[in-house]
């Protein structure tokens, strides 16, 4: 005799609320992200969905930053890289935005970055910080640092 419950079967009814809840949860979300981007061009106003998540747009990003840092490396090839390659940690589809709030919230986290893909080597590169101001200008940076980083460490170019 086993001390386990079997599972519900599917054809239940709280499986069917629950397939339900899941269906009406992503059409709404569906709903809310078409009401804030395609709406407003299609019909000149947004709509009311009585959701407080979707009435006003809430979104992950509410707010673009108008002034992005790009963190780029390049190594005896010469070729430019994203600097979030160096970083062994897993970040499927963010790992350059992943690299840049570690940068905010950790001065040292490009020491630190530089330290591992450099320890017990001789591999030498160089980071490369572009700020851009969106305003002025996205094509060129405004302001520009080249670090070199060896088995000595993090210095300025």
């Amino acid at each position: 005799m086993s001390d386990s419950t079997p599972d519900e079967p599917k054809d239940g009814w709280t499986w069917k609320v629950r397939r339900a809840f899941i269906v009406a949860w992503v059409a709404l979300g569906i709903a809310g992200a078409l009401d804030h981007t395609i709406a407003q061009k299609l019909f000149g106003r947004r709509f009311d969905l009585w959701l407080p998540h979707l009435q006003y747009g809430f979104v992950m990003f509410n707010k673009n930053p108008h002034d992005p840092t790009v963190y780029d490396y390049t190594g005896e090839d010469g070729v430019r890289r994203p600097l979030a390659e160096l970083v062994h940690t897993p970040a499927l589809g963010y790992p350059d935005a992943r690299l840049a709030v570690n940068v905010l919230f950790q001065p040292d986290y490009l020491k630190e970055v530089c330290y591992r893909a450099t320890h017990g080597t001789t591999r030498r590169y160089t980071f490369l910080v572009d700020r851009y101001d969106i305003d002025v200008d996205t094509r060129r940076p405004v302001q520009s640092l080249a670090l070199r980083c060896d088995a000595h460490g993090l210095a300025s170019r």
